[in-house]
């Protein structure tokens, strides 16, 4: 059975152990209220947002008497900037969470991507870009 928290750790997980990205911090957000980005670094906040159960399901999924609900969610990754980073950076940088991401993606799960504009955040003071990934997956519900 594959959840979303599952699926997120494993992509994520993927990439935030590569040397590449050791100058990156992730933190994650799902499951916590309250979080701020690390000052001084650039920091990656990776959450799950707008999980929904999709309208069918895939019948024989593990075996002739098992059904799969099929879910969609969408996982985002904000790359907060400190002062001294510059907007080409911040873009370099969720450019290349963006690619690693979808080649850490071995099971299929995401289906689109993008990157938002660089925007600002009142509540941190904080500068950054959203990478999102839309994601697909299928959940064992019963067994028939």
């Amino acid at each position: 059975m594959n959840s979303i928290i599952d699926i997120a750790e494993s992509l994520i997980n993927g990439i935030k152990d590569d040397p590449g990205f050791s100058d990156i911090k992730f933190l994650k957000a799902y499951g916590v209220s309250d979080y701020e980005p690390c000052r001084g670094s650039v920091s990656a906040v990776v959450n799950i947002e707008d999980t929904e159960r999709g309208k069918g399901y895939l019948s024989r999924l593990y075996d002739a008497q098992t059904y799969g609900d099929v879910y969609s969610a969408k996982l985002t990754v904000r790359v907060y900037a400190p002062d001294n980073i510059s907007g080409e950076s911040l873009t370099e940088t969720a450019l290349k969470i963006r690619r690693a991401v979808v080649n850490a993606d071995s099971g299929g799960f995401i289906y689109k991507n993008k990157i938002s504009p660089i925007k600002y955040e009142n509540d941190t003071g904080a500068v950054y870009r959203e990478v999102s990934f839309l994601i697909e997956y299928v959940l064992c519900e019963a067994a028939v």
